[in-house]
């Protein structure tokens, strides 16, 4: 009976240490699998994050060239109004010219 008892506790420590390296295997391959998938993950959000931030990008890329665009059809408009404004006296303005300078030589 002393030997059967032996045996079965022999037996159950060699089935506790087969149990205990399983359970290391398992959690070295649980270890592994879960920063394979952190890993996956991180890439995963950085792909996101790229795609975000050339979305972003890309808007305001488009709202800068919208701006700018407007801001140079208001400059053309602004400077054709000048224009336009110093056409309309360019004759009063070549008239005094004309006679400051004819003025200028009869007077001397």
């Amino acid at each position: 009976m002393f030997a059967d008892e032996l045996a079965k506790i022999r037996e159950s420590e060699t089935e506790a240490e087969e149990i205990l390296k399983n359970a290391k295997l398992e959690a070295r391959q649980a270890l592994a699998d879960s920063r394979a998938e952190a890993a996956k993950l991180v890439e995963e959000a950085k792909a996101k994050g790229k795609e975000a931030y050339d979305a972003f990008l890309a808007e305001g890329q488009a709202e800068s060239d919208r701006q700018y665009d407007a801001f140079l059809a208001e400059t053309r408009e602004n400077c054709r109004a000048v224009m336009d404004a110093a056409l309309k006296k360019q004759d009063v303005a070549i008239s005094y010219i004309a006679e400051r300078i004819v003025g200028a030589s009869v007077d001397r």
